[in-house]
């Protein structure tokens, strides 16, 4: 398989005109395609084309307004790929994605609709519910410490099964970012602080990212979402781990860590996270000092991977030795999420 994914090259984005813009590049396709809509990636209906000959850019109206869409991107030679809005904008909710859609060595795709992942939610919107319910989740596995939960939380629709896979954010104890930002003014030791914590994570939270394998394995028909406060370290690990089982490749994991970037709102977490953290100061000193926490850095991924292959080999080899998942179990999993 090629090590680009032509997904990482495909958008779509609802924009405030109510309508969904679509753009791919030469890997996709260089010709016209047909556009096809549906409510769920199986109820796409093919016998209605809702645009033919388009080209990138092109704009359809959102049917179902305030509710997730699912399109077939069909090229001339019938030929296509299933692709939604990546992000799940509901009001309240931070860093929500859908990991559908990714490409494994395997030439099969994770099943969109079935994986999500995101910060926390403690903000719902009551005009989200509605959307909310539609995902379809049945299973929670948060990884916030019940500090964080008592601070971020608030009764999700539908009552999802809520797993709690608690997972310090820090190193060895909940206070350590406190004390980091108390004992210094210098950024990179905050920088340095996150690569560090990187690699904690994959060596010493075992036992929490087992407990998820073990859920995603029990899990029937809905989905699964994991999430923590931000929705960008612990389960930035936890989807890279999730989709290394699947068989999706480290270049394309890696382009899934980094839409944090653009979906991680960091402006509007900085009174929170400086709550959060008792960072003291006026506001020009403590921004800069927590900004590499709210950052989303490749060197961050790349570090728990280098974690992952100095101790197991590889992904897999860590999967393995750490959580019991050899080719059986593998074959299962990709059998439950990819299709």
């Amino acid at each position: 398989m090629n090590s680009e994914d032509v997904i990482t090259g495909v958008a779509v984005e609802l924009h405030g005109d109510g309508r969904y813009r679509f753009e791919w590049d030469d890997r996709f396709s260089t010709a016209p395609l047909t556009i096809y809509a549906g409510a769920t990636p199986g109820t796409i209906q093919r016998d209605r084309p809702l645009l033919r000959d388009a080209q990138p850019g092109a704009t359809l109206a959102a049917s179902r307004p305030g509710l997730r869409e699912y399109f077939l991107l069909q090229r001339k030679d019938g030929s296509g790929l299933i692709v939604a809005q990546r992000n799940v904008p509901m009001s309240g909710c931070v860093n929500f994605r859908d990991l559908g859609g990714y490409a494994n060595a395997d030439g099969r795709r994770v099943q969109w609709g079935r994986l999500f992942r995101s910060g926390h939610m403690a903000n719902l919107g009551a005009d989200s519910v509605a959307q909310f319910n539609e995902l379809g989740i049945r299973t929670v596995c948060d990884f916030r410490t019940s500090e964080e939960r008592a601070s971020e939380s608030r009764g999700l629709p539908g009552e999802p099964r809520l797993e709690v896979l608690e997972i310090t954010p820090g190193i060895g104890d909940r206070y350590y970012f406190n004390r980091l930002f108390a004992s210094t003014q210098d950024p990179q030791r905050v920088v340095d602080a996150m690569h560090e914590m990187m690699r904690v994570l994959v060596l010493t939270a075992a036992p929490r990212y087992q407990r998820l394998f073990e859920v995603l394995m029990e899990c029937g028909p809905g989905a699964v979402l994991i999430n923590c406060s931000a929705g960008k370290e612990r389960t930035g690990v936890a989807s890279a781990l999730l989709l290394t089982a699947l068989g999706v490749p480290r270049t394309t994991i890696l382009k899934d860590f980094l839409l944090s970037q653009r979906y991680f709102p960091y402006e509007q977490e900085i009174p929170r996270v400086i709550t959060k953290y008792d960072v003291k100061g006026p506001l020009e000193v403590a921004r800069p000092l927590i900004m590499p926490l709210l950052e989303t850095r490749e060197s961050y991924l790349q570090s728990a991977f280098a974690a992952i292959d100095e101790h197991y080999g590889s992904g897999e080899g860590m999967l393995e030795t750490l959580y019991g998942l050899g080719p059986a179990q593998l074959a299962r999993l990709r059998a439950q999420y990819t299709s």
